[in-house]
């Protein structure tokens, strides 16, 4: 069982999981710079990035989910500070929904 966290870049390490610098399987977390700007400046709402985000999640090839999930403890990371809305939070729900023996929810 992979319990699943989220942290602040620069707070943690992790898996780096954004569109700015995440690298290898782990772009496929990434959310699009559209997506990242629109709910930075207010453009987009949070259902319309949910929405958009669900879609991406559902691509992630089940490849980068069985690496996620070969590991204790995942700390996925965003430049979204403590308390903010943040897509690592979708990941996590996302993983606990479809797979909960295979992932659980630490934060």
């Amino acid at each position: 069982m992979t319990v699943l966290k989220r942290a602040q870049i620069g707070k943690a390490a992790g898996i780096d999981t954004t569109v700015k610098s995440a690298s290898g399987i782990w772009k496929a977390f990434a959310p699009t710079w559209d997506m990242v700007m629109g709910i930075k400046h207010g453009t987009l709402s949070e259902a319309e990035y949910r929405a958009r985000y669900a879609a991406i999640l559902e691509r992630v090839p089940a490849q980068v989910w069985d690496k996620l999930a070969e590991r204790d403890e995942a700390i996925l990371l965003c430049y979204c500070r403590d308390g903010w809305f943040c897509h690592t939070h979708l990941i996590i729900d996302f993983a606990v929904r479809n797979w909960p023996d295979r992932f659980q929810d630490g934060r």
